[in-house]
């Protein structure tokens, strides 16, 4: 199986989504247990530090009435020993500290500008709290203001009229509440660590079962059935989703695997009928030149015989016509020409049929001699480019090489009106090619296969065939207004 990064496997992207989603959710759950857990500590803090506040105001009171100032004092110094307490004293109404641990800052004024203060006096006094939160460098603290009320028995010191006397302000280190909420807090994430990695190792053991093992047996199979083994089946029986896509796959392979059976049926009998159509045109054009050769012979010997003869009585008939018979003669003479001409067309007759050059002096003789004789009659310049070493191939092979060119130059001849014509011998060790190139008008192959007159294009499917039962290749370019080029490869044995 070809490799792949993790992240872009399924087991990685379905084990993210759900930590995702168990993350969310997780994280929701404890923020909010949190949150729960913090407010019910600080009402718990506030209602503890307000009753603190109010025992430590009843316990002043009797030494406020009896004006022991010592024993409140002593009062102060004790309470403000306890660890929880950080700071604790007494004001008056001017917010002057009369009270405080061991009498430090006895008679200082607060100013009411400090941050420290304005959290509470920026309000007004009815919209103020008892009690707020403080950040101090040494960590927060909890601040709670229990007033001191003017009761009658205050009044012998105090102007009755003034609802209160002071304020016991009292400062409550929060360190304790913080360690235990960042207790919670880090128990949590750990509960949810766990969680996560619980449904993860979970989630991997399911997918593995259930899902990622079924699937790799689903992608070998494909991949080896992509390879060409088309007896490939998935051996997967289930009824869920995957089940059914392997039930799919299966009748897929199997309807492929019939196909391919009867395209290879199919195939066989193609090459057959190939093979036989091969032998049949070989056949065929053996057969054809060996009646090229029975014509030739014939009109070599019969009609060519005939015509000679009777050109050469002709010519003896000639002088036993008297000066007097001017116009007999003259026909006589036309006569003659015409047996001459006669007798001209059929030696070139025979020269088409069985071409006499090529098998004295070989192809390239032979080519040249037809194309001089069809394409130089009708103007067009010829140039011959020879590559390699000249030899003489099998006759078979000349004769399908010359058959060829000369269907070429006979196209040239009858359809091109070009100009030039340039034919080109490469004779290699292993390799003959013969290219045969014009400037004339060019056709458009698209167009000549595609039209519905069979006959059109039957010499260009002649010289492919006759390239490829000889074992050769054959290659036709050509563009209207072009020109055309031809390209036969032959391998000599």
């Amino acid at each position: 199986m070809k490799g792949r990064r993790f992240y872009t496997s399924l087991r990685f992207k379905i084990t993210v989504g759900a930590v995702l989603l168990l993350v969310l959710i997780l994280g929701t759950f404890s923020y909010l247990q949190y949150r729960r857990h913090r407010e019910v500590l600080l009402e718990n803090l506030e209602r503890s530090t307000t009753a603190m506040g109010q025992v430590i105001t009843g316990s002043l009171q009797h030494a406020m009435l009896t004006r022991d100032f010592s024993e409140i004092q002593q009062i102060v110094d004790e309470v403000a020993r306890q660890g929880e307490i950080v700071n604790l004293v007494l004001l008056n109404k001017e917010g002057e500290i009369r009270i405080a641990p061991k009498g430090e800052q006895v008679g200082t004024r607060l100013n009411q500008q400090d941050p420290t203060c304005q959290v509470c006096h920026r309000f007004a006094p009815e919209q103020r709290k008892g009690s707020v939160i403080l950040e101090q460098p040494g960590g927060r603290i909890f601040r709670t203001m229990t007033p001191i009320e003017n009761r009658p028995e205050c009044y012998a010191c105090h102007d009755p009229r003034a609802r209160l006397n002071g304020v016991l302000l009292t400062d409550f280190s929060m360190a304790t509440i913080d360690q235990h909420l960042a207790t919670d807090l880090r128990d949590n994430l750990l509960w949810a660590a766990a969680a996560v990695l619980v449904t993860v190792v979970t989630i991997n053991l399911l997918m593995s079962r259930l899902v990622l093992t079924r699937l790799e047996r689903f992608v070998k199979v494909i991949q080896l059935f992509g390879r060409g083994d088309l007896g490939q089946r998935v051996g997967i029986r289930s009824g869920d989703e995957i089940g059914e896509l392997a039930d799919a796959f299966n009748r897929m392979a199997e309807g492929m695997q019939a196909k391919e059976r009867e395209n290879r049926q199919l195939y066989t009998e193609l090459q057959h009928k190939e093979t036989l159509r091969g032998q049949l045109l070989e056949k065929l054009i053996g057969a054809q030149e060996e009646e090229r050769k029975r014509i030739a012979r014939d009109l070599h010997d019969q009609l060519g015989a005939t015509l000679s003869g009777l050109t050469l009585s002709l010519e003896a008939a000639e002088p036993l016509f008297s000066a007097q018979r001017d116009s007999l003669k003259e026909r006589w003479r036309r006569a003659q020409a015409l047996a001459t001409q006669a007798l001209e067309e059929t030696h070139k007759l025979i020269l088409d049929l069985r071409p006499v050059v090529l098998d004295d002096l070989g192809l390239i003789a032979a080519i040249r001699a037809d194309a001089e004789t069809r394409l130089q009659a009708r103007g067009m310049e010829l140039q011959f480019n020879v590559t390699g070493p000249r030899r003489r191939l099998p006759p078979e092979l000349e004769l399908t090489l010359f058959r060829i060119a000369q269907e070429a130059i006979s196209n040239i001849a009858k359809h091109a009106n070009a100009r030039h014509v340039n034919l080109a011998f490469d004779f290699q060790d292993s390799l003959v090619t013969v290219t045969i190139e014009d400037d004339g008008q060019g056709f458009d192959a698209q167009t000549l296969a595609r039209s519905e007159d069979k006959t059109r294009g039957l010499g260009l499917l002649g010289m492919a065939e006759r390239a490829q039962l000889a074992g050769g290749s054959f290659h036709i370019e050509s563009q209207v207004g072009r020109g055309t080029r031809i390209v036969v490869s032959v391998r000599p044995p």
